[in-house]
């Protein structure tokens, strides 16, 4: 009986140890969005995306694919951000 005891702890530990891993909370973002032309509304295909996280002046940039969407993905969290074309 003394050896099942640990044994059961051990098991019981373990089976806790996953809970711990899904509070690591979220450290990236993502920005998206498409450009098109004001007047005719055509998408801007190969347009320069650059964005600026204000606090920290940190600078992220794309280019638009052929419909115009581009995507700046793993930014930091939060904001404000500066977008220009």
């Amino acid at each position: 009986m003394r050896l099942f005891t640990p044994f059961i702890t051990a098991v019981a530990l373990l089976m806790l140890l996953p809970l711990g891993l899904f509070g690591q909370g979220v450290t990236t973002a993502n920005i998206r969005g498409q450009l098109a032309d004001r007047e005719t509304g055509d998408p801007l295909i190969g347009a320069t995306i650059q964005a600026v996280h204000t606090p920290s002046g940190t600078t992220y940039g794309n280019v638009t694919d052929v419909d115009g969407f581009f995507r700046l993905p793993n930014v930091r969290v939060g904001g404000p951000y500066t977008l220009t074309a």
